[in-house]
């Protein structure tokens, strides 16, 4: 038995039928490269084999009895893969777009928390022959990145042939304890609580004071605010005054209330050394690319609708934390970083070297890569997860249903939009032989954010997902259409222009503060 992080339970209690808090994965595989027949008994054979050894997919919760005390996870007595995994065929037209459909009708409904909280769908029948593995997993169980690390286990580096007799490994089940038991347990725990609340407190707001503290007397120094942009030389793009972020996160459709939890779901993907060309012709990085291509795809989609706000749209960014101590693949170990970006620069390398420049500003809230600061960053992570195992789960479930009432209206929108950028495997996978050819996301848009987008680097390409709240946004197809049109943009710029210099910003020009200890 193992007990569950704070930010797990958060998870965990936050969910409703109207905000359920999981993520899935739509793989397409390429059966022609199967030694053998591919099918669902090889695949089925396959995963019995392999997921009785990866203990996420064997864990599931035991809750606290009236949210008192730590909630658990307890290797499942119960567990069969036949709970789990199911064989679907594809609807008509059997292309990408019914596979978008069928994914969302399937991940509609909240995971059964009395069983280990993951589903699968092996989709066959598609129109070019091709078949798709749809995983759905709890984000209490695992974060993005840990669920990248988890494919290592799950698929192979080469195609390989499979026995479709293939016996499954045992799972050996652990007793799962009463309410009683639970309570009783917890008395030790709930008599330290009000201790160790104070204890990991002081741990949080120390480093937080000593990181703000210059903040704010900076801000009393003439011409200094919050505007949250990048303070540039004349030589280096900036946005328009007009489009100079004064901190106020405009209202859109996306941060709207909504009635029905029901997701739309729209699916691109980019050549990754079209990327690369694009990256190394402007001297940006990956996040710069990303940042811009979503960007413009989201701006014109509200500029359509004759909704773009005249304030910059603010992104809200997932920032891993994981480190090599983690236990692989479990868990969430991550924090986020926030970006105001303007919307009114029409030349696309102007759009790209502006957005480069605010991540550069804004590489200080970032997790910087020395060993030192991400694990000063995860001891406050951690910290932050104790405090919250102190608040009772009844307070999380008032909390989840407060999002969805008038209420919610009278709180400040904290950002816009979400863009989860998740590096893949850098190599070929292989399920049951066939060739996993692209690595799709679906996330968990929800109130108050009703759309994320989903980035995956696997091989040669980057794969997007478009995940939003289908009661305001029925069609994210139009949004990667727009991500389309604007990377197709910068590609030709920067073919158009690889033989003369290549434009950029000076790291030197752009002042950053320095990072908070």
């Amino acid at each position: 038995m193992k007990a569950m992080s704070g930010l797990d339970r958060l998870l965990l209690n936050v969910e409703s039928e109207q905000q359920p808090m999981d993520g899935a994965g739509i793989f397409l595989l390429d059966p022609s490269t199967a030694p053998d027949r591919h099918d669902y008994s090889r695949v089925k054979a396959e995963l019995s084999a392999r997921i009785p050894r990866i203990p996420v997919f064997t864990r599931r919760r035991v809750a606290a009895p009236f949210g008192v005390g730590y909630e658990q996870w307890v290797t499942d007595p119960d567990f069969s893969i036949d709970r789990h995994l199911k064989h679907v065929g594809a609807p008509a037209p059997h292309d990408l777009s019914a596979l978008c459909d069928l994914a969302v009708s399937l991940l509609d409904e909240p995971l059964r928390h009395d069983r280990p909280l993951w589903q699968m769908y092996y989709v066959d029948g598609l129109s070019d022959g091709s078949a798709a593995l749809i995983v759905r997993i709890h984000h209490a169980a695992v974060d993005g990145v840990g669920g990248m690390e988890m494919l290592a286990q799950l698929f192979d580096h080469e195609p390989r042939a499979v026995d479709p007799t293939l016996s499954a490994c045992r799972v050996d089940g652990e007793r799962v304890p009463g309410p009683a038991e639970m309570l009783v347990r917890s008395i030790p725990d709930q008599m330290l609580t009000p201790v160790r609340l104070a204890y990991r407190g002081l741990l949080v707001a120390w480093p937080l004071v000593r990181g703000i503290a210059p903040r704010v007397a900076g801000l009393l120094q003439p011409g200094r605010g919050t505007i949250p942009e990048a303070r540039v030389t004349e030589e280096s793009p900036q946005p328009p005054a007009a489009q100079r972020s004064s901190g106020h996160t405009p209202q859109t459709v996306f941060n709207r209330q909504c009635a029905s939890p029901r997701r739309s779901l729209a699916l691109l993907s980019i050549p990754m050394a079209d990327v690369q060309r694009v990256k190394s012709r402007f001297n940006v990085t990956l996040n710069d690319v990303l940042l811009a291509v979503t960007s413009a795809g989201v701006a014109d989609y509200l500029r359509g609708r004759d909704e773009l706000p005249a304030e910059p749209l603010r992104v809200v960014s997932p920032v891993n934390i994981r480190d090599e101590a983690a236990e692989e693949g479990a868990g969430n170990h991550f924090t986020f970083m926030m970006i105001a970006i303007p919307s009114d620069i029409a030349d696309p390398v102007e759009h790209l070297l502006v957005i480069s420049g605010l991540a550069k500003k804004n590489k200080p809230q970032r997790i910087a890569t020395s060993r030192t600061r991400r694990k000063a960053t995860g001891q406050i992570v951690s910290s932050v997860n104790r405090m919250i195992d102190a608040v009772p789960g009844g307070s999380w479930h008032m909390l989840a249903h407060l999002l969805h009432t008038p209420l919610f209206a009278a709180f400040p929108t904290v950002a816009n939009y979400m863009v989860s950028d998740i590096p893949g495997p850098e190599q070929r996978l292989y399920l049951a032989g066939a060739e996993m050819t692209h690595l799709y996301g679906r996330s968990m848009a929800g109130v108050p954010i009703g759309l994320l987008i989903h980035c995956i680097s696997y091989a040669d390409s980057l794969d997007f997902g478009f995940t939003a709240l289908a009661e305001l946004v029925p069609d994210p197809e139009r949004i990667a259409d727009g991500v389309q049109r604007r990377f197709e943009l910068l590609l030709a710029a920067a073919e158009d222009s690889a033989k003369a210099p290549a434009p950029s910003p000076k790291t030197s020009d752009v002042q950053t503060e320095a990072p908070s200890p």
